[in-house]
């Protein structure tokens, strides 16, 4: 048959015979790097699991054994090992470049954003080191965010060491990610989906395919090795259309649920960055003279662990990821009053871990009080409805799904895992109506999910958010009122005045009110030691000025940050760069975002 019966231009049909090009062999050579990465990434990902499970399995099993052969009471193990392994995580965060010291994912998008797939291998094994340590020692975080950040540098390593473009690097660095959460879960669709909503945002076919490719390699892999699913869960069937309302009603439930979780980790990340930089008022007198902090990170470490150790002295269960106790809340085994204890003792433990600066993800704290809140809903929903609602399990199932859609704002990986994990449409239908509305509302309480909550102060804007923040004049977001510092302070004065109003940064101006430099935190602390005090502002400010005026768009003053890693500019009168007219810092880009700005309202 001549091919152009097959409805090929004339011009073109001779190419199906054309020889293979130099292109086409590259070509191979990716797809050999993404077979590669998934490979890579399974091992990678069983072999931080099995380490994981050691430590843990020898701070609560193995250590309360020999203190009880010792005469000595076994609760001891959840205070000193947490507060132990605190001082050696904090001493492995030490390590980590100061440039790197983001959350992984976070840091995996940074490094496809502006540093063209770029990890540094050894932050990649650090980090992961720090998360074994944290998880190990029970800290109720996730290890989905680290095992990702495994993958994504197996990846980028191998486009450095091979010196490939960065359009390939940055493909490595998804298909390592799909990779992580494949093997997880055993679940390559939900791998391929999360790379896609999460870590590369915009959606191609080309990067799609690669990310499918490699997540179906590792979840291959991963099923030689263990041979078994991360949740074997029952067949749970929903034929009754008078149960679909219920999983709506689940689905608004949850979507407060995970805004929650969200405020437990970064409200106890905030909290924890505070007492390690602004001792209160009866320290005050101590803190004068003290290198910046009264309580070094060691310490704020290992206090952390003691505080999620208590909790999980009275609940066993929040300790580490907890993926047993999410298998008995999926098979509907746990009580209700066990779901609402688990429930608050989790979000006390995540808030304790991530004030204590551990190190850890967020995916399944995710699981688990999804988990916990669907089964609460389902006993609820079954006292009030006899003979409608009836499996609990299946509500924690889709609870947990929910969960996901909510506070990762990624409804497709959430349906994605669930079908993977159940195997079974007839739950993952009302799993997508709960994913749906918990994504939505959880969208209008708060725009930024749990892994871009923060993306702006870290000078990191998704073209979504970039969008939104075109329409957002500086002049709206800024602060108006200004604390600033005159040029012929010391820095004693100014350290009185963070300890006063606990912010990191402040115009410097002169004696006629002209904006002359900055200040910050960190300028204080580069300051030798000795002498600090006495030292005149002017000898440790910035004079290079990075400004601002009230009529430019909030999304170039965050590109502005960005670019200079600066985390406040101050406003200036557009015709005088030296009349200081406010300061934006970053909490008042996030504040700008417009569903934000309708919540809060300007400062």
């Amino acid at each position: 048959m001549d091919p152009r019966d097959l409805g090929y231009p004339r011009s073109d049909w001779r190419q199906l015979f054309a020889p293979v090009r130099l292109a086409d062999l590259t070509l191979l050579l990716l797809l050999a790097l993404v077979v590669l990465t998934g490979a890579l990434t399974a091992f990678g990902v069983r072999l931080f699991e099995r380490a994981v499970s050691g430590l843990f399995d020898f701070g609560y099993t193995l250590l309360p054994g020999w203190l009880r052969a010792a005469g000595l009471p076994t609760w001891l193990a959840f205070l000193l090992f947490p507060a132990a392994l605190g001082f050696v995580h904090a001493a492995v965060v030490r390590l980590v470049p100061p440039g790197d010291r983001h959350h992984a994912i976070p840091l995996v998008i940074l490094s496809r954003v502006r540093r063209d797939g770029r990890i540094r291998p050894g932050t990649t094994l650090l980090k992961s080191l720090a998360a074994i340590l944290t998880l190990g020692a029970g800290g109720s975080l996730g290890r989905e965010g680290p095992v990702v950040l495994l993958g994504a540098g197996i990846g980028s390593a191998l486009g450095q060491a091979t010196r490939v473009r960065a359009s390939w690097r940055n493909a490595l660095v998804t298909a390592g990610a799909a990779a992580a959460i494949a093997t997880a879960f055993h679940a390559p669709i939900a791998g391929s989906f999360f790379a896609m909503e999460i870590v590369l945002a915009p959606f191609t076919a080309r990067s799609f395919a690669l990310a499918a490719l490699s997540a179906t390699v590792a979840a291959l892999l991963s099923n030689a090795m263990t041979g078994q699913p991360a949740f074997p869960i029952p067949a749970y069937a929903v034929l009754d259309p008078v149960q679909i309302p219920l999983f709506l009603g689940l689905g608004l439930c949850i979507a407060p649920l995970s805004r929650l979780y969200i405020a437990a980790i970064w409200g106890g990340e905030e909290v924890g960055r505070k007492l390690g930089f602004f001792p209160g008022p009866w320290l005050s007198r101590v803190a004068r003279g003290f290198p910046g902090e009264w309580l070094p990170p060691a310490l704020r470490c290992a206090l952390g662990g003691v505080l999620f150790g208590l909790v999980g002295l009275a609940l066993p269960e929040t300790l580490g990821p907890g993926i047993r106790t999410i298998q008995d809340a999926l098979e509907g085994r746990l009580p209700l009053l066990t779901l609402a204890a688990l429930l608050g003792g989790k979000l006390v433990a995540i808030a304790c871990t991530s004030g204590g600066g551990w190190t850890g993800g967020t995916f399944t704290p995710a699981l688990f009080l999804g988990a916990m809140g669907g089964g609460l809903y389902g006993h609820l929903a079954a006292l009030a409805l006899p003979g409608v609602a009836v499996q609990p399990g299946a509500y924690a199932v889709v609870g947990m799904a929910a969960m996901i859609a909510g506070a990762t704002q990624a409804p497709l990986t959430a349906l994605a895992l669930i079908f993977e994990i159940t195997r079974d449409y007839r739950i993952a239908l009302p799993a997508m109506v709960a994913c749906g509305v918990a994504a939505v509302f959880s969208q209008r309480i708060n725009p930024f999910s749990v892994d871009t909550l923060h993306l702006p102060e870290q000078g990191i804007l998704l073209p979504w958010q970039l969008h939104d923040l075109r329409e957002v004049k500086v002049g709206e977001a800024m602060a108006h009122r200004v604390d600033v510092v005159r040029s012929d302070m010391d820095l004693r004065a100014v350290i009185d005045l963070m300890h006063q109003t606990r912010h990191g940064g402040y115009p410097v101006v002169d004696a006629a009110g002209r904006l002359v430099g900055m200040i910050t935190l960190k300028d204080v602390r580069d300051v030798p030691l000795e002498g600090r005090l006495a030292t005149p502002v002017t000898r440790a400010m910035s004079k290079n000025l990075i400004t601002v005026t009230p009529d430019q768009t909030v999304a170039e003053a965050a590109l502005l940050m960005a670019r200079h890693d600066v985390g406040r500019l101050p406003v200036v009168a557009a015709d005088d760069p030296t009349r200081l007219v406010g300061i934006l810092s970053r909490t008042d880009i996030l504040r700008a975002y417009p569903t934000l700005k309708r919540e809060f309202g300007s400062e």
